[in-house]
């Protein structure tokens, strides 16, 4: 088929039916009359935002935001304590709980509809006064330039990045957020242009924007896609898309382009058969943490993930590829797959060049107390031969996070965690299940969408 009879095809999987659209509208209009009747001379109205409002939501799947706007004479400390008793009174029947981004919101589930609730300054273009005020103008942007056709083909797109994990804009996924998928389609119209677009970037200078643009203004940023916000041309929409999302983006569409299919746009077809032969090779390190908001759980595993790589990697265990996974509630891993879970009992130490006599005579005077072998290496470098106190990457962590946590760099929300419920093993150990086996069949999986 060709790409057209197989977009043609995939709306079937993206767009809602008119029973959904009407069940949806009824949800999201009793929530909005819910926040509307909180009384305060500080809010000035309760709107509809996000791709509800746009109308370019995926079938089967769609939050409703609701953006309450406040007079922007109000400080920060009371716009967030505003914005929270708003949603938690106006929301009390649907156990509303808290959520946090840049600034504090309401989240709460009504007939199994998510709602959100989120606090924004009632301030004129431009004028900003909190990460969420542009989100107003964003959706009047967006309703006021879209047509049907493009609606369809921001669906289809949705769908795609939706299929190789790279939709959304959350932390844990460090993806394509829905307005950034709606300006693409709104600059290049259709999903082929924006497809052949994307695969032919190069390694700079990659900016995508639907108008003109401030050539002193791009050069202050640094992603490898510049995607200029329409609304407020001095930001990079870019930014928060992390290299890995940017990188799988431009692979599936080149393959799309070179083989056009209808398993880009349907669940289950990420994944190929997971290489267990390297299951020896995987360190899991598993433990449970207290529930907080996904968004600081996912920022305090990446961050930790990457400072324990940095520890495997000091002591000369080669880190391949990691990854972390948490089910937001009270159970999460960090997992790297390693050249070797051991290492050789003995390593090189190289130090100075017998030039530099103080260096030299202080390297020397350190390493043979403990009776290493030294020589003269062939860039006269006085070299010694250190035996390691540990071999075992198991063994290395567990010393770590039950002696030496606070030098680890792990983030300080999860030390208590991580050092009070640790499991340290390989994957081969024990019989995976649950969210450490999503995990691991990501990590040893080649995405079949993608290469």
């Amino acid at each position: 088929m060709d790409i057209n009879t197989i977009l043609n095809k995939a709306l079937q999987y993206c767009e809602p039916s008119l029973a959904e659209v009407k069940r949806i509208s009824r949800i999201a209009n009793e929530a909005r009359d819910l926040v509307s009747n909180y009384r305060s001379s500080k809010i000035i109205e309760a709107t509809f935002g996000g791709s509800f409002a746009k109308g370019t939501w995926l079938k089967g799947d769609t939050d409703i935001d609701i953006f309450v706007k406040i007079d922007e004479s109000v400080d920060t400390e009371e716009f967030e304590s505003l914005g929270k008793r708003i949603g938690i009174e106006s929301l009390r029947r649907y156990r509303p709980y808290m959520r946090y981004s840049d600034h504090p919101y309401v989240e709460a589930f009504i007939k199994g509809v998510r709602i959100n609730v989120v606090p924004c300054y009632n301030v004129k273009m431009g004028n900003w006064k909190s990460a969420a005020d542009r989100s107003p103008f964003h959706t009047e942007y967006v309703k006021d330039n879209l047509n049907n056709e493009m609606i369809r083909h921001i669906r289809l797109l949705k769908r795609m990045l939706k299929s190789i994990n790279v939709y959304g804009a959350e932390i844990a996924t460090n993806g394509f957020s829905g307005y950034v998928i709606e300006v693409l389609i709104l600059k290049y119209c259709s999903l082929p242009s924006l497809l052949q677009a994307i695969s032919d970037i190069k390694k700079e200078g990659n900016v995508f924007s639907i108008n003109s643009v401030d050539e002193d203004v791009i050069k202050t940023f640094a992603s490898p896609l510049v995607i200029i916000d329409p609304v407020d041309p001095r930001r990079n929409l870019g930014a928060a898309i992390s290299n890995e999302s940017v990188g799988k983006f431009v692979l599936a569409a080149r393959r799309f382009l070179q083989k056009p299919s209808l398993d880009f746009f349907i669940k289950g077809k990420r994944y190929a058969r997971p290489h267990e032969e390297i299951y020896p090779n995987l360190l899991v390190i598993e433990f449970g943490h207290n529930p907080r908001s996904p968004d600081i759980i996912w920022g305090q595993l990446k961050r930790s993930l990457d400072a324990l790589s940095k520890q495997l990697e000091l002591v000369g265990f080669k880190v391949i590829k990691s990854t972390c996974i948490t089910d937001e509630k009270k159970s999460a891993a960090f997992i790297f797959l390693l050249d070797s879970i051991f290492l050789s009992p003995y390593t090189e130490k190289i130090g100075p060049e017998v030039f530099r006599k103080k260096e030299t005579i202080d390297f020397i005077s350190k390493n043979s107390k403990i009776g290493n072998l030294i020589w003269i290496n062939k860039q006269m470098r006085v070299t010694a031969l250190i035996k390691r106190n540990v071999i075992s990457a198991k063994d290395y962590i567990k010393i770590l996070v039950s002696k030496k946590i606070e030098s680890t760099g792990i983030s300080s929300g999860l030390k208590e965690d991580v050092q009070h419920t640790p499991r340290v093993y390989t994957a081969n150990e024990f019989r995976l299940n649950g969210i450490i086996k999503e995990a691991i069949n990501a990590l040893t999986t080649t995405e079949r969408l993608t290469f």
